[in-house]
């Protein structure tokens, strides 16, 4: 283990337990032994202070140990920790975790194991199983325990899959999912004898009127009933008009009135409160009309609109002592300077004697400024003084004081003129005379304390704030709150704020002036006495209450007014009671009842004015004792009342004269049971069903719910009450009552006539439950109380959303989103993850775009496929990089370049498929192979022409000619002079150059020797090869080359084989130069000057001109690219960028510079300049090295043209083209995909059904109103329309409505916006268009139009009287009347001839008139159905 190389002492003063101490990762965790004089070892060892460094190993793993979950193996100095087979060590070191790889045992599936990264793996099960709880198991799929396999109604398993089966009365749709209803009527499967009417999974028949449909359900029977006329009973309940019809009372209203919900009612209309009124101020609604009326200081104006103020400053100056001064409305009454106004507001009162100067007295100052008023407002209003005024009648005041005066009030007097003293304190209120003012007690303010707190404030001084919530006011002596119309609570905390209703309080209120409304249902509340949509109105004479809701029960003949608050009745003078109903008791009179009579003892006085009555003889009464006494009244007078139980009695004896059923002496006493008439003389018939006989005239009257002579018959169905001859009106199977018509509602319906359904919040029987729904609009299924939920929610009260995978109201639309996709749980859209798109997420992004709504362009270059999801590039064989812009380096290839070339010799790989590509010279797969002797070239294709010896170059096909040999095809020998390979090397010899052209070896001319022949032949010889001898005398020179005695001139030496020495020339050398020039020559034979190689001129001081060298500068130059030429030797100096002999060769790809040394780094595909290394940048490059793209609008050469591509179109670097986004096409990407096509490029077609419009961008349909689905190639389920088919129809009964604009489909007898109004009389058929063609106002049947006869009447038209001993219905009755009676042929009513009397006219009458029964008994019409 390393050392750390550092220890610390640590002294302590007792021996301690061994304790570990880790460090922050438990690598610099040391063990601390508490000893004196003892060291820190290092981590892993201990020891002590003995002057070892090294301690003895410390077992790690005996604490804890060492930390390891499972095995801790020790080492010297440290220790490591293993794990148990299965599992593998954490990062920590000391965890073990188990081994998550598929390669052991599967990773526990049951079927496939997918390795995701190399820590995690996850099981999979093949098709038709999916994955159990456990993760790891398989079980096989059950597709209908998935939300039903996704069908309507019930789901079988077929072979792991879903098959959706629909129930009786419906037919699978084309999805396979959903199923529609048979409309069973339309295929004649109904077999209705009358009508037939579609419900959803089945049908109904319906019968024409007058009969009811047979236990079999198809048909009808005559049901045989007496039709009775409902308007003769209470109007109908008509508050106004009644007309007869066979399906009961109609009711219709006067002129200024119009028909209420319930259809009875007549509802005065408010002209004042539509607006529809002309006047100017006020108005007053009544039934039947309206009335203008003008505030005070007005008069009504003659056309009954407008208003005119009344100058009250005309008559008798308005009353006032001093000034009187006009305004709208009223007038205001001024005093002179030194006066007051009084109390009363016109007398004026001087000041004098009231105040005096300050100077005088010590009593109380009031300084009292004397005021300059500016009133800013629409007229001029001089005043007395500001502080009277409210502050929001006025306007605007401004005050300037520009003098003030000091008074002093006397006499126990105060206030701001001295006009008040301590009597004037009121509400309690104690005088505080040293202060000036009154103490006023909890809840008044003010000088005298004849002021209430303002709003908001209570308590003594008005010094609390209120706490009332939500507008409420509050009591300003204790603080109590008074909450407003639908609010509750201490502090009316408990309901919405003004203006808002709702249960969330979110609703706003369609109230004026941001009234309050019910926190429920949003009617506007008014405070009592008060009514109208504005609340602005006082209740009308009659009514009060909140709203004027109430109707005043006062009797109005006798009343002057109702309270418009409480409806107290104040009576007018001469009556008395609660609601004004009694006159004043005897001896009383007057206003209230009060006043007491001041006649003698027996003369009564008028109960209004008091005046005393004068006396008539018994039986008369009026001024002139002329009129006989009124019913009720009798003697003296009239004065004395009859006591004769309702019977008339004598006008002067008072004696009763009793009606038949009444006896005793106040006919106090009904006739004994079972006798009837006047003195009780006549029998009673036998009546049944507690029937009880008509005391007056011996007739049975039936209880209610009886019918007949004796009551023997129970109303027939449809029928009640008293005679049966109210006609039930129950609706929606409400069952009648048989005496009191009340109709016993089925569940879910309510309302007089069973009409109404539950409103919304209530449900079951007499919807007296209420609905629990919090999470939804507060209605629920008015029979069972399950709650209705707002699209998106379901649940007992509609606090869950829909479950994943489903949407819509009641959560029964599958969500058909694709592809993981999130289905909103309310509409059902949906949103796509990153790469998807479509309506149902059912696309991928289109090529060319990824990521979220596809919005993102793909970057991906040279035919790369750009991830729909990520955006990340496939790149194509032969590419790589995030851009696919980088081929694959050298030696390798293939999908990512992963792949290894095998290609030798320099050969290059196609990046793409691997193939090599031999450079020239070399052949085979992997270019190991060399070409044959006698080829060369790309592939060994070419024939070598190489002579005299010369080598084919097996690249190029260059011949290798031998020494000796140049030439392209060495066919020429080396020129004098040179030699060797290529003849490119020059002879070294001298005097004369000649060489081996293959060897190079000097070949020299006579007189030369040595090998490069330039040592002249040795003294004594000469000539060729120095081989012949000289034969001169002795001291004479030899020449070396011609053996002559004596050197020619010019030369010297033994074998004359020297030129003279410089400065020298002739023979022997023995003559002196003469040139004097820095840059001549001598000649050593003439001794000419001439000047040497690149001089020229008379001097030789000139330097060749440019482009020349040499001798006499005659040779010419041959460097090109302005290489610069010695002009000595010719040679040439090349520029930057440029090599060569004759510097004819420009610097090679990447090389720059002198002598093209140095290197240029420069970007794929861009070349540098040869002279300065400056990267050239390839159109669509931009860079210093060239490196980078355009940037974005931008492209061509050094990226200086502007692209010209709209709407996010894309633009190519190189050329400029665009390339179009979603929803564009064009060369600049500025024109709309047409109709029918969207995507990038407008490339994709759409295929929307029913006028659909197709999304340029998505190709998502979008449905016209009436269609949904992808394609929008649904039509919208029965009862729904609209955008998406959202908006359910309110179409009353089962009328459908048309799919895309919701307008309800009216079936034959409706009308109205909702068909919730069956034809008006005398009208039928579609719409209610065609008339009826019947007698007189008698109706017809709504739907076909036959006429409905009332009772005494018959045929088509209803014109036909009923023959004779026939009534009723359709003349359909027989009479039963006996002794020649006259049957009434409407109700079958006998009246009696000759003495007959009793129901049927049996009774009574001589007994020679008696018979037998009418032969009519023995046709009494049969009440057995007969099938029809």
């Amino acid at each position: 283990m390393a050392s750390t190389g550092w220890f610390m002492v640590v002294l302590v003063g007792f021996w301690s337990q061994l304790s570990p101490s880790w460090g922050a990762n438990n690598r610099l965790g040391r063990y601390r032994y508490q000893r004196r004089n003892c060291f820190t070892c290092y981590y892993g060892y201990s020891g002590y202070n003995t002057g070892n460094m090294h301690g003895a190993d410390i077992d790690e793993c005996q604490v804890y140990n060492g930390g390891c979950q499972h095995r801790c193996v020790n080492t010297r100095g440290s220790y490591y920790c293993e794990c148990n087979p299965g599992t593998r060590l954490h990062t920590d070191g000391r965890t073990c975790i188990a081994v998550r790889s598929c390669a052991v045992s599967n990773g526990s599936c049951e079927q496939n194991c997918v390795q995701l990264s190399p820590a995690h793996y996850q099981c999979r099960c093949r098709p038709n199983y999916q994955l159990a709880e456990d993760g790891k198991h398989c079980i096989l799929r059950i597709p209908c325990a998935d939300r039903n396999g996704g069908c309507m109604h019930t789901c079988k398993n077929d072979g792991g899959r879903a098959q959706c089966n629909c129930l009786p009365g419906y037919i699978l749709a084309q999805d396979s999912k959903n199923c529609e209803d048979i409309d069973e009527c339309e295929t004649d499967k109904a077999a209705c004898a009358h009508g037939c009417h579609n419900t959803q999974g089945s049908f109904t028949c319906v019968c024409n009127p007058a009969y009811e449909l047979g236990a079999d359900g198809r048909k009808c029977y005559r049901i045989e009933m007496e039709i009775v006329n409902g308007c003769e009973t209470a109007n109908g309940g008509c508050s106004q008009k009644c007309q007869h019809s066979t399906l009961g009372p109609v009711c219709s209203c006067h002129h200024g009135y119009h028909l209420d919900d319930d259809l009875r009612t007549c509802v005065d209309l408010d002209e004042c409160e539509v607006g529809s009124s002309c006047c100017e101020q006020d108005c007053t609604n009544y039934p039947g009309g309206y009335e203008c009326y003008c505030g005070a200081g007005y008069r009504l104006n003659s056309d009954g609109c407008g208003c005119d103020d009344v100058d009250e400053c005309l008559v008798d100056n308005g009353g006032c002592d001093h000034t009187c001064q006009n305004t709208a409305g009223s007038f205001q009454c001024y005093c002179h300077l030194g006066h007051r106004l009084d109390e009363n507001r016109v007398s004026c009162i001087p000041l004098e004697g009231a105040v005096e100067a300050l100077e005088r007295s010590s009593r109380i100052a009031v300084e009292r400024p004397l005021p300059q008023i500016t009133l800013l407002g629409d007229y001029f209003q001089p005043l007395e003084r500001y502080d009277d005024y409210e502050e929001d009648s006025l306007g605007e005041l401004r005050a300037q004081s520009t003098l003030t005066q000091t008074f002093v009030c006397l006499n126990n007097t105060f206030g701001y003129d001295c006009s008040l003293t301590c009597d004037d304190c009121s509400n309690g209120g104690v005088c505080d005379m040293e202060e000036g003012h009154c103490d006023c007690p909890d809840g008044w303010t003010g000088v005298v304390c004849n002021q209430t707190c303002p709003e908001g404030t209570f308590g003594r001084n008005c010094s609390f704030s209120c706490k009332c919530k939500n507008g409420a006011t509050c009591d300003p002596v204790n603080g109590h709150c008074r909450c407003p119309p639908g609010i509750s609570g201490d502090m009316c905390q408990d309901g919405c704020p003004k203006g808002l209703y709702g249960r969330l309080c979110n609703k706003k209120c369609n109230c004026a002036n941001n009234g309050r409304c019910h926190r429920t249902y949003g009617a506007c509340l008014c405070d009592p006495g008060l009514y109208g949509r504005f609340c602005h109105l006082t209740c009308p004479k009659w009514a009060f209450g909140p709203g004027c809701s109430e109707e005043c029960q006062c009797v109005q003949q006798n009343t002057l007014e109702c309270h418009r608050n409480h409806g107290l009745c104040v009576c007018k003078p001469g009556y008395q009671g609660k609601n004004c109903q009694e006159e004043c008791n005897r001896g009383y009179y007057g206003l209230a009842c009060k006043r007491t009579c001041q006649c003698p003892s027996g003369v009564p006085c008028d109960h209004v004015t008091g005046e005393c009555l004068s006396q008539c003889p018994p039986g008369f009464h009026g001024d002139n004792c002329d009129l006989d006494c009124p019913e009720g009244y009798y003697g003296a007078g009239c004065n004395q009342s009859c006591h004769c139980s309702g019977s008339p009695c004598d006008n002067m004896t008072g004696q009763c004269h009793c009606l038949a059923g009444m006896k005793g002496q106040h006919c106090e006493t009904e006739c004994e049971e079972g006798h009837w008439g006047v003195g009780c003389s006549g029998s009673c018939p036998h009546c049944q069903n507690r029937g009880v006989c008509d005391k007056h005239n011996g007739v049975c009257f039936c209880q209610p719910g009886y019918m007949g002579t004796l009551c023997q018959s129970a109303c027939p169905v449809g029928r009640f009450g008293l005679g049966c001859r109210l006609r039930c009106l129950c609706d929606n199977g409400g069952l009648c009552h048989p005496r009191t018509g009340n109709c016993a509602c089925p569940v879910g319906w309510t309302g007089p006539s069973c009409s109404r359904a539950c409103d919304a919040g209530r449900w079951g029987a007499d919807c007296a439950n209420m609905c629990e729904c919090p999470g939804s609009d507060g209605s629920c299924d008015l029979i069972t109380g399950q709650c209705h939920c707002e699209a998106g929610y379901t649940g007992p009260r509609c606090q869950q959303k829909c479950p994943e995978g489903s949407f819509g109201i009641g959560c029964r639309h599958m969500c058909q989103c694709a592809n993981e996709a999130a289905c909103e749980h309310v509409s059902g859209a949906c949103t796509c993850l990153s790469g998807w798109t479509g309506t149902y997420c059912e696309k991928s992004c289109p090529d060319g775009f990824h990521g979220l709504e596809c919005q993102q362009q793909c970057q991906c270059s040279n035919g790369g496929r750009c991830d729909h999801l990520t955006g990340a590039c496939h790149c194509p064989d032969g590419w790589v990089g995030p851009q696919c812009k980088i081929t694959c380096q050298a030696g390798w290839f293939g999908r990512g370049c992963e792949h290894t070339c095998g290609c030798r010799n320099n050969a290059t790989c196609d990046p793409v498929s691997g193939q090599c590509q031999c450079t020239p010279g070399w052949i085979g797969p992997s270019c190991e192979k060399e070409c044959v002797e006698g080829f060369y070239g790309q592939d060994c294709h070419h024939h070598c022409l190489c002579h005299n010896g010369g080598v084919c170059d097996q690249f190029s096909g260059r011949c290798s000619c031998s020494n000796g040999w140049t030439g392209a095809a060495c066919e020429l020998a080396c020129e004098a002079g040179l030699f060797g390979p290529g003849c490119e090397e020059r002879c070294q010899c001298n005097h004369g150059d000649m060489c081996d052209q293959v060897s190079g070896v000097c070949v020299c001319p006579p007189g030369w020797r040595g090998p490069k022949c330039d040592r002249a032949c040795l003294p004594g010889s000469y000539g060729n090869d120095c081989l012949s001898d000289c034969n001169c005398p002795h001291g004479t020179s030899c020449n070396h080359v011609s053996g002559k005695c004596g050197c020619p001139p010019g030369f010297t030496g033994n074998g004359c084989e020297q030129t003279c020495q410089p400065g020298t020339y002739g023979l022997n050398c023995n003559q002196v130069c003469q040139c004097s020039g820095t840059n001549q020559l001598c000649h050593p034979v003439t001794g000419f000057c001439f000047c040497a190689p690149g001089y020229h001129g008379n001097n030789c001081d000139q330097e060749c001109d440019m482009g020349r060298y040499g001798p006499n500068c005659e040779r010419l130059c041959q460097c090109l690219n302005a290489g610069v030429c010695q002009t000595t030797t010719g040679t040439c100096q090349c520029p930057s960028g440029y090599i060569g002999a004759d510097c004819n060769t420009t610097c090679p790809s990447g090389r720059y510079g002198q002598d093209c040394a140095r290197v240029a780094l420069c970007g794929e595909g861009a070349r540098s300049d040869p002279e300065t290394g400056r990267c050239v940048c390839k159109a669509g490059q931009r860079g210093e090295d060239c490196r980078q793209d355009c940037a974005q609008g931008w492209y061509g050469e050094d990226c200086g043209q502007h692209c010209n591509c709209s709407n996010g179109g894309v633009c190519e670097l190189v050329s400029g083209g665009c390339t179009c986004g979603l929803g564009w096409t064009g060369p600049s990407c500025d024109t709309e995909c047409p109709s029918g096509s969207y995507g990038a490029n407008c490339k994709l077609q759409c295929d929307c059904h029913n006028n659909g419009t197709c999304d340029r961008v998505t190709g998502e349909c979008q449905c016209d109103p009436g269609y949904y689905g992808h394609l929008c190639e649904h039509a919208c389920p029965a009862g729904f329309h609209g955008h998406r088919c959202q908006r359910q129809c309110k179409c009353r009964g089962l009328a459908p409505c048309d799919p895309s604009t919701g307008h309800c489909l009216c079936p034959t007898g409706y009308h109205g916006y909702h068909c919730e109004k069956e034809c008006e009389q005398r009208r039928f058929g579609v719409g209610c268009n065609q008339s009826c063609d019947c007698e007189g106002d008698t109706p017809c049947d709504p739907m076909t139009g036959h006429c409905l006869c009332p009772t005494g009447k018959m045929g088509t038209r209803c014109d036909t009287n009923c023959p004779v001993n026939h009534y009723g219905p359709d003349c359909s009755e027989s009479c039963e009347c006996r002794n020649g009676a006259r049957c009434d042929p409407q109700n079958g009513r006998c009246t009696c001839l000759q003495g007959w009397i009793g129901p049927t006219c049996q009774e009574g009458g001589s007994s020679r008139l008696h018979s037998s029964p009418n032969r009519n008994q023995e046709n009494k019409h049969s009440h057995t159905p007969v099938p029809v």
